[in-house]
């Protein structure tokens, strides 16, 4: 027998309120959580496909990054060469990865393209050292602006002490300031001249022919002819050179009062009227006036070189050039001291040392001989470091611009092609 219960209809009605309402709950959670998964992606997607704001970063780099303090350039002397050449700056590039660089095509024109042309400006700058930043001036006493190739010269003053202060010494004094500069000439040490007063002014010289002045023009060459008065001083060029061949030579020249040349740490030329070297205390005198044919000592002098009896100066002998007449009254004419031997392309030190003693007339010219071959015949050449020579016209300007005037300036034919002694730090 089946049992059949049937809901009231009141109960029936309240179960399908409730099933509505199960329903409608179900229903309101579903939309809720699909709309809440819908925002939810789309601010996703949107957040990460907008590019960031672009933002301004100032960067300050470290202290070691930072570019160099400008220098001060120093000027170079333009040159005189013969062939000038045309130069192109490459542009350099830097790549710090591993990927290839490409560089701009560069067309240089090759106006002489001779295959000679070329091969001798690389032989100029890489086997002699030459090249267009060498200098054409310095000639005098030197210039003012460094630069170039050139001897270094530093003035100094007998007659005051190192801060200015009266030393006792002066044109009445010959006898001392010979002392003074023979002892130098044993060993050339700066020491020799330390207690001395110094110029603040450096003066920078490539070729030494200066053949006829008043002496007053040293200090004001030097900027200090306010302070210095022109007698009892010195004036010191020094530096290093390179040969420029293999071979023997000698320098040749003069002084007045005074020329001395010390070549790979070797006195190798002393001339003029004082003759340092041989200072005598018994004799103080005799040496202020040795190189001068009209004293009897220097008489004696002048026989002795030429009879090659004084032991360092053996290889001495005198030259007379047509056109220093004056010289060769006086003095015998131009001197050539020692021999020495050079090797190409090697540094020697050299100093260059000028001096006068009572004031009044003042001049030195400085000349070089290759006697690899023997000395008779042997060319004249200027002592240049530079592609400078001696333009007597130009130096007689300088002279009459400093008020130094003093008779003709006589200057010996040389080699216009002189070799060049190139100056190197």
């Amino acid at each position: 027998m089946a049992l059949h219960i049937q809901m009231s209809e009141e109960a029936e009605k309240e179960y399908k309120r409730a099933k509505l309402r199960g329903m409608l709950s179900s229903f309101g959670a579903s939309s809720a959580l699909c709309l809440s998964f819908a925002l939810t992606l789309t601010f996703t997607v949107i957040y990460f496909a907008q590019d960031p704001p672009a933002e301004f970063l100032a960067y300050v780099p470290p202290a070691e990054d930072l570019p160099p303090r400008a220098v001060p350039t120093t000027p170079q002397l333009s040159s005189k060469a013969a062939t000038p050449s045309n130069t192109v700056a490459p542009s350099v590039i830097v790549s710090t990865g591993a990927a290839p660089v490409a560089m701009a095509q560069i067309d240089i024109p090759m106006e002489d393209s001779a295959d000679d042309g070329l091969s001798i400006d690389i032989g100029i700058g890489l086997d002699t050292g030459l090249g267009d930043d060498l200098g054409d001036a310095g000639g005098g006493m030197g210039s003012s602006q460094p630069g170039g190739s050139a001897l270094e010269g530093t003035f100094y003053d007998l007659k005051l002490s190192k801060n200015g202060a009266p030393t006792g010494i002066g044109p009445g004094t010959a006898g001392k300031i010979h002392k003074i500069l023979s002892t130098h000439l044993k060993t050339w040490s700066k020491s020799t001249f330390a207690r001395y007063y110094q110029s603040r002014a450096k003066l920078y010289a490539s070729n030494w022919c200066l053949p006829s002045c008043n002496a007053a023009y040293a200090p004001y060459a030097y900027q200090c002819k306010d302070k210095c008065k022109p007698s009892a001083w010195v004036a010191v060029y020094r530096g290093k050179v390179k040969a420029p061949k293999s071979g023997k030579f000698r320098f040749v020249g003069t002084g007045d009062d005074f020329l001395a040349v010390r070549f790979g740490g070797k006195t190798v030329l002393e001339a003029g009227w004082a003759i340092p070297s041989l200072y005598d205390d018994k004799k103080p005198g005799e040496c202020g006036t040795m190189g001068a044919l009209a004293t009897p000592h220097g008489a004696q002098y002048h026989k002795d070189i030429k009879a090659k009896k004084i032991r360092d100066k053996r290889d001495y002998e005198f030259i007379q050039p047509k056109e220093t007449k004056k010289w060769n009254t006086e003095l015998g004419g131009l001197t050539a001291g020692s021999h020495f031997t050079v090797k190409e392309g090697t540094t020697y030190p050299i100093e260059i040392l000028i001096s006068e003693i009572p004031g009044g007339a003042f001049g030195f010219a400085l000349f070089i001989q290759d006697i690899t071959e023997g000395t008779k015949g042997a060319t004249l050449d200027i002592f240049r470091t530079n592609f400078s020579v001696p333009d007597m016209a130009e130096v007689q300007k300088m002279v009459k611009e400093a008020k130094c005037e003093m008779g003709e300036m006589q200057c010996p034919s040389f080699n216009g092609d002189s070799p060049i002694w190139v100056a190197v730090p």
